[in-house]
Order: structure tokens, then sequence, then C-alpha cells
């Protein structure tokens, strides 16, 4: 026992309280020392009282965090009242009152919050230390109460956090050996397999090391061999791991290891792969090669699932066995071809191969069972083994009949086409008795390949049908609908009561409104235009602290804002918080500077900042009284369009005034109207006389803005910003003699980074608007946005109906929004309506880039992200809808990227992707070749793929004309 001097008494604390004190405190590497300094009265004493302490010690630990919350409160509550004193007090404005109401909720750092698992690993390891019976020392250490949630913690063993288990291990050394040896084996039987939500074991780590240190041989227990292999292999420890030798035997027949080990890759073995040390162990000695060629045997006669023998299959041709190593059990191999999963028969059968000295009795057996499996490969390997053997021992070549009259039998016809060639090219191997068995498997054979066969091998043929002519396909499409066409714009209001009620609406079309009614209301009735909107400046007053005004509302704001205050200059949130400083510190406040409030250009889009200017140039001119009476852009239809008229009607009232145009709007009035200009309207235009009307006139004469060159590449590169560029979009156009036109269309498209680029997509319900008759180059504005994620500004598959109803050329960046929105990737939710929508109405209008479009859906599926099967399937339902013209051109130009390159395999998908092209070609009644797909339907072979594309070669060819 110990005596402390406790002032002017001695007190003597037991072993009990000793524990009990360095229980409390955390002390790890105390609580070791005195554990084992323990005599055997004061073990029992304190394994006496160690369980019912528990729930005190688990209290004792939360206690420190109770009080913290509590402090954190009674601080924000204190920060919370003097923040409404501040506020009650007109001190900080309203918005101010938001924000730093809404700090004090953000102020707790995590880090500096007790923990409340301190307790547990003292406890685990006095109790490990002190109680006697190795059983009751398994239960104390898995004990629920002693579960960690922060799992993040934990080593890959499952081991405690900090100091691993070595304070457990060093109380466990005190104890005698046989005792230790006991609790290794009690532990590694109480071993669980692992569960998704348990990821660590609390008997794993101290069992295997304890199983180490003592030496005893480890029970036989599945989930005891799954958590060794469950660790990292590295080599250093594994050379040197007495557990090697007793447990890698095991992994070949544990259950759970497959699972456990199925994702391990053989190219290229990592660093701490199962799969690259084993190989290196073989190669270097310390592990035999029989051994584990013998496993990976046993566990495939053992027989599973695909996935859980996908780990032995690879280390097996890891090993690369000679044909030296495989002989001997060749009839192991031969029992795994006819129901082994693929992967394994695959193995078998190369290997089978290699060999020379098989009895041909077993070789017949086991191809009977191979050529009967679905799998298509290994039935065409099957059938060359077949040929191979024919080949190589002539004289065997009735032995091997019955295998292939078997083959005749196949459910599919491509086998039996196969066999038949073989029994054809190789009939004069066969003695008479040979040809009598190849006769006797000929009964399920179509009659021509029966007749082929009794051509050459004997037997009565039958009589062949004649080929039925396939019936001809009555193709129906539904009609398309006629392109939608955009309808008269709403008139804007007529009263500065109407303006009220829809002065903030976020809709580009109503937004548009509300501009010109202000103007002319600005001039006609400016007195109840200020009474209406002046409670507008009240409510929404803090849209006007920020730097940059960005949106169109916050402008809108400060049209009220200079009606019913004249020449206010608006303070920033920034200048607003410098100058609440200093004048608590006694100093005055620094003179408020207006700015533009304009977002800087590498903060916006192009096409925004261009709305943007619009505002701000009606501000301006109302500050400085020189705003016109009426706009020049206000949108005649939907769309954003102008009419041409109405444009000249509204240049001859501004000249009638003597009132000048606002830059902006009038260069955003001559970018909105269409491509075509009525003559008598040019005539009309003419006859203006203001420079603005002369330039006007000579806008339209000249057909108004010529169409700019987009180009749109793929990149790849690094941002710097942690994101890869996607498509880089380019617009190069000629000099108009417009600055702010020639700045827009020069202001370049931008990358957009997923996490800090998504305010580049604000407002872009009101691109197409912008530029109604250059859809291209709107899209090339738009491409960057397509692949951002939907918690950043994403763009809406919406903005593709927007495209459609404009006006212009329609090429690669159109196509490219169209494949990617109708084939949404899995992150992106967003419907895909809109964009078959779009996709119907520009077929509808004729203006769908359909071979752009099968390119970038080559692509997509060349990229993985689509499926071929997906692809086909999406075409043929759109041609049904009535543009089996267009998706026919789509697939001209996705036929020569997604034809079978030569040796590859087709798959049924490349197989109904080539019938599809041919029903398409003959409903759109196409002609003219296509050089790929001549060339594949020049390849040898009869597969149902190569007939459908001579069917399709031989339409395109029956006549002259393009594709």
């Amino acid at each position: 026992m110990e005596i402390r001097d406790m002032g002017p008494k001695h007190v003597r604390l037991t072993a009990w309280d000793q524990v009990r004190e360095l229980v409390d405190t955390g002390d790890v590497a105390k609580i070791v020392e005195t554990v084992t300094a323990l005599d055997d009265a004061g073990r029992r004493e304190a394994a006496n009282e160690l369980p019912g302490y528990v729930t005190v010690a688990r209290e004792k630990a939360w206690q420190p965090l109770a009080d913290h919350d509590a402090e954190r409160d009674r601080v924000r509550q204190a920060r919370q009242t003097e923040v409404r004193r501040l506020r009650d007090a007109g001190e900080i404005s309203e918005h101010q009152f938001t924000q730093m109401w809404s700090m004090t909720w953000h102020d707790d750092d995590w880090k500096t919050r007790p923990r409340t698992d301190g307790w547990i690993e003292p406890m685990r390891i006095a109790g490990a230390g002190t109680i006697g019976g190795a059983a009751a020392v398994v239960t104390w250490i898995n004990r629920r109460d002693f579960d960690r949630w922060d799992f993040g913690g934990w080593d890959v063993d499952g081991g405690p956090p900090t100091g691993g288990i070595e304070p457990l291990l060093a109380v466990i050394a005190a104890r005698p050996a046989e005792w230790q040896a006991d609790l290794a084996v009690r532990l590694a039987l109480r071993i669980r397999p692992r569960r998704r939500r348990n990821p660590g074991d609390q008997s794993l780590a101290p069992a295997l090391a304890l199983l180490r240190r003592t030496g005893v041989t480890p029970p036989v227990h599945d989930p005891l061999v799954v958590g060794w292999v469950s660790r990292e292999a590295r080599l250093s420890e594994l050379r040197t791991d007495p557990l090697l030798d007793h447990l890698l035997p095991r992994i070949f027949e544990a259950d759970g290891i497959g699972r456990a080990l199925r994702d391990e890759r053989p190219d290229p073995a990592g660093a701490t792969s199962w799969l690259g040390a084993l190989r290196t162990l073989a190669a270097e000695g310390r592990v035999p090669r029989t051994l584990m060629l013998d496993g990976c045997r046993r566990r495939f006669l053992l027989g599973g699932e695909g996935p859980d023998l996908r780990f032995f299959a690879r280390l097996h041709e890891l090993l690369e066995p000679a044909p030296a190593e495989i002989e001997p059990h060749a009839i192991d191999y031969l029992r795994l071809l006819p129901t082994a999963p693929g992967p394994v028969a695959e193995l078998s059968l190369k290997h089978l191969r290699r060999l020379t000295g098989l009895d041909p009795a077993d070789v017949v057996e086991a191809l009977e069972g191979l050529l009967f499996r679905a799998e298509g490969g290994l039935v065409r390997a099957g059938l060359s083994w077949l040929e191979e053997s024919v080949r190589q021992a002539p004289d065997r070549a009735d032995e091997l009949a019955p295998a292939l009259a078997m083959a005749f039998g196949h459910e599919a016809r491509a086998v039996q086409e196969r066999a038949v060639r073989l029994a054809v090219r190789h009939a004069g191997r066969f003695t008479p008795l040979g040809a009598e068995v190849l006769r006797g498997g000929t009964g399920t054979l179509a009659p021509d390949l029966h007749n082929r066969l009794a051509a050459v091998v004997g037997g009565e043929t039958v009589e062949e049908p004649e080929p039925e002519p396939e019936p001809e396909e009555v193709f129906v499409p539904r009609p398309l609908p006629a392109p939608p066409r955009p309808v008269p714009a709403i008139a804007p209001p007529s009263t500065a009561w109407q303006l009220a009620h829809m002065y903030l609406d976020d809709d580009w079309r109503a937004a548009e409104r509300c501009l010109a009614a202000f103007v002319r209301l600005a001039a006609q009735d400016r007195e109840s235009l200020r009474a209406e909107l002046a409670p507008f400046v009240k409510h929404h007053e803090k849209r006007l602290i920020s730097e940059e005004w960005r949106e169109p509302a916050d402008w809108m704001v400060a049209f009220a804002a200079e009606l019913v205050d004249p020449g206010r200059v608006h303070e920033s949130h920034h200048s607003a918080f410098i100058n609440h400083v200093r004048r608590e510190r006694g100093l005055p406040p620094v003179a408020v500077e207006e700015t533009d409030h304009l977002p800087r250009s590498n903060r916006v889009s192009p096409l925004h900042r261009f709305v943007l200017r619009r505002h701000a140039e009606i501000l301006a001119a109302l500050r400085a009284g020189t705003l016109p009476p009426l706009l020049l852009a206000t949108p005649s239809l939907s769309n954003g369009r102008l009419d041409p008229a109405e444009l000249v009607a509204r240049l001859e009232t501004l000249e009638a005034a003597d009132a000048v145009p606002l830059p902006a709007d009038f260069q955003q009035a001559l970018l909105r109207l269409p491509r075509r200009i009525d003559p008598a309207v040019a005539v009309r235009a003419a006859a203006l006389e203001s420079e603005a009307g002369r330039r006007a006139a000579r806008w339209m004469a000249d057909g108004g803005l010529p169409d700019p060159a987009v180009r749109v590449a793929w990149s790849g590169e690094d941002d710097g910003l942690g994101s890869r560029i996607w498509m880089t979009s380019t617009v190069r156009a000629a000099p108009t003699g417009l600055p702010l036109v020639d700045e827009l269309l020069a202001d370049q498209p931008r990358h957009v980074n997923p996490v800090c680029g998504g305010h580049l997509g604000d407002l872009m319900e009101w691109w197409a608007a912008v530029l109604p008759s250059h859809r291209e180059v709107v899209a090339a504005h738009l491409l960057p946005h397509q692949p951002v994620p939907t918690w950043s500004a994403a763009m809406h598959s919406r903005r593709l109906v927007d495209l459609a109803a404009a006006e212009g050329p329609a090429g690669r960046a159109v196509a490219i929004l169209l494949a990617h929105r109708i084939f949404p990737s899995p992150f992106t939710h967003d419907s895909t309506t809109p964009a078959f929508r779009a996709l119907r109405s520009l077929a509808a209008a004729g203006d769908l880039p359909a071979e752009d479009f099968g390119t970038e859906l080559a692509q997509r599926v060349l990229r993985g992200e689509i499926t071929l099967r997906l692809l086909v399937d999406t075409v043929e339902a759109e041609a049904a809808n009535g543009t089996h013209h267009h998706m026919w051109r789509a697939l001209t130009a996705a036929l020569p990227f997604l034809l079978p390159a030569q040796g590859s395999r087709p798959t049924a998908a490349h197989t109904d992707l080539v019938a599809l092209a041919a029903r398409l070609a003959r409903w759109s009644e196409a002609r003219g070749r296509i050089p790929a797909l001549a060339a594949f339907a020049a390849r040898k072979g009869s597969s149902r793929i190569l007939r459908h594309a001579r069917t399709l070669h031989d339409l395109l060819a029956s006549g002259d004309g393009t594709r």
C-alpha cells in the first residue's frame, strides 16, 4: 500500500484507490506501471471493484463536456444580448444584426471540446492486468462499454487509438506464460466476421500480437484468418511473421477470404498487395510454390461464386505455373471445365491446352461438358482446342468425334455453324466409324447445316424449306410536332401601381418589362413612380450594401432609391464595418466614395455583365438627368427577339423628342434583331436622321452581326484549383464598330471550377435573349457549365429549350449540350424532358446538328460515360418520335467510332446498333457509301453483325447520292 502526505494526516491508499485515480486521469503509462506492480491481493481487490466502476467512470468523463457546453451557452447568450442592444440602439443595421447573430452560433471549436473516452483504455488495461481467468479477461476486453465511435482513430487491425495495443500487451506480459497462451487462443476464437458497421474488432489486434509472442498454434477459426489477411501485406513484416506458416495454408479453406481480397488487382500488384507479396515470397522460396498452387486448386474444387474465387484465380496466374506443375493435376483442371465459374474455367482450359500427354477419353469428357457452357468465349476456345487436337493427332479424330457431335446440339446457331465448319474441314480424317458418330448428332441441326454436313460424312439430306421473305417492317413514326413559334411579348405595365406589383420579379421577361416601364414612367409620371417605389427602398435597402450589384433586382432597388433620395451615396458593407470600428475608437469616419457597382469582368460571365451594363447606364442617366423617354431593346417576342419595325418606330420617337438612346440599350437592340429584315422596314430605317438611326439602318442593310466562328475542343488540363478543364470553347467575331458588342464577343467563355466558379453561371436564363439570333455563341458560353454539379450554379436543361427557340446555325456546342443532357451524368439531378423537347424542336425546324450530335454520343460511349445499349435504345425511341432522318445522320457519324475493331469481339449492343442503322437507312431512303462500314462489311465471317452490316452497305450502295 502507498502512503501519501495529505497534510496533517497520512492517508493510506488501497490498490483500488490508485487504480481508480489513474482511470479518472486517463494516464495509460502510469496505470501499466501500477497494475504490473500489484501483488495478488491488490489485483483481486481491483478486479472486484472494476465492473461496478464502469458507469461511474463514464459519468465522470462526460461531466467536463457538459460543463463545457453550459459555459459555451452562457457566452453565446451574453453575445446575443449585446448584439440585440446594438441593434435596438441603432448602432448596427438590420443586416449587420443578422450577420452578427449568426456568428454567435459558429464560435465553437470542436478541437477544444473535452474528450469523453479517456477512461476507456485505462479501464481495459486495468482489467486485463488484474482479472484472474483468461476467459473473463476476454469478456472484459470486448465489453460494449469500451466501444468507441471515433473509428477514424483506430488502426487497420481494429486496435485502440494513440498508443496502440502495447500498453494492453504490457500488462498481459506480466502474467504467466501458460495463461498468456490460453488468452491468445481465447481471443482468437472471439474474433467475429467483420460487418460494415463494425470496422474494428477488439480481439483481433491483441490476438494476433499474442499469438506471435507466445508461439502457440493458432486455433482453426475462419474469422482469424480473414482478419489476418484484411491488413496490409508488408513484405518486410510477412517474411518474419511467425503466423505465416500457420495461417497461409488456411487462406485456401477459410470462408470469407475471397470476399476480403476480391478487389486485389494483379497488374500492377501494389506495395501492400497480398498478390504481390505472395508472388515475391514464392520467388524467394520463403513460401513453397506447391503450397499455393495446391491451395488454389483445392479452393477451385470447393466451388463458389466467381467474385469469391477471383483472388485465387489471379494468384494462380500470377505464379505462372509451368506445364510440369500442371500435368500431375490435369484431372483436377479437367473437372473444373464444365461447372467452374468463367475465370476459373478459362485458366484451366488455357493450361490444359499446353499439355501433350492427356488421355483422349479425358479430353472428350471435358470437351463435352465445356461445349455446353453458356459463355461464348469458352465454347469457341473449346472448339479451337478440339480442332487443334485433331490436327496434332489425326489418328485420334474418331476419339474426338463424340465431343464434336455434342456441339451440334448447342442452343446457339453460331456454335452449330462453327462445329459444322470444323467437321467439314476435317472430314477426311474421320473413319467411317467416326463419320457415323457425327451423323448421329445431326438431329438438332437446321436443314441447311444438316445437308452441308451430310455432303461430307454421308447420310440422307433433308428438304430445305424455301426461305420465307422477312416481313417488311412497317414504319409509322409519330408526327414530329412543328417547332414552337415565339409569341408576342406581354406589354410593359402602364401605371406605377402596376409596376410596383411586379417590380422585383426575377423572370427575365418580367424584368425587361419592368425596365421599360420604369424608364417611360420616370419621364411621364415620376411623382407617382416615386410614391409607389418608396416602400421597396425601405424593405430592400440591404441589397445596396454590397460592393458589387450582381442581380438585376439590386439595380432596380437602386433606381427606386435614386428616385426617393436623389444623389444618395450607398455605403458598402465593408465601408460600414470600417467606419463602425473607427467610431467605436473615437476616430472620424472615412468618406464614402460611390463606385459603379458593376462586378469585375473575371467575376461574372460576359453575357451576365452585358445585361448589367444596361441597368448601370439607366442608373447613371437617372442621376445625370439624361434618361431617355423609352428603351429600344425591350423584346417584341417571347424568345427575346425585337421586331425591326418596332425598333424603327422607337428610334423615330427618340428623334422627335431630340433624345439620345443609351449605348448598351441601343447595341442590345441591334443584337436582338432577326436575321432577315423586311426590305420595306430597311427603307424606312434609311430615312432616320439621328446618328443612332443611321447606325441602325446600316446594321439592317449589312445583314446584322455576321455569324462568329465557334470552336470547341476537349482539354482535360488541370485548372490549378483541383479540377479538370472539361471543354474549351472560343468565339471569334469580326469587329462591328460597336464597342460594347465587340467587348462582349471578345470576352471568351471561361472554365467553371465546380467549387469556386459557380457564380459565373448567374443570370443564365437571360443569356439566349442577349443573342437570340446566334444560338451557337450562347451555347459556347453555356458549355463550360455543363459538368458543374447541382450544388453550384448548375445549368438547367431548360436552357436547351431557350437555344431551340432562338435562331442561327446550331453547331458542335449545341450538339455537345444535347448529347450530355439527354444522357445526364448520375449526379446531375435534372429532368431530361427539356433536352428531348429541344432536340425535337431543332429537328422539326431542320436545325439539329445531327452529325456533331452523333459524334459526341460516340465519344461518350468510348469514354465510358454511357453504355452503347443505352445509346441504341434511345436513338431507336427518338426515331419513332419522327426524328428518323436526323437519327440516321447521327448514326452515320457515330458508326465509324463504334464499329468493333479488327480482332475485338462484338457485343449484342454492337449488333443491335448496326441493325438499327440498317432500319433507319431504309426508313430514310438513304444512299451513299460509308468507308468505315464498307471495310467492316468486307471482313470474313457470317455473324449477325456482319450480315446486318452487309445489308446496310448494299442498301447504301444501291443508288447514287450522299449518305
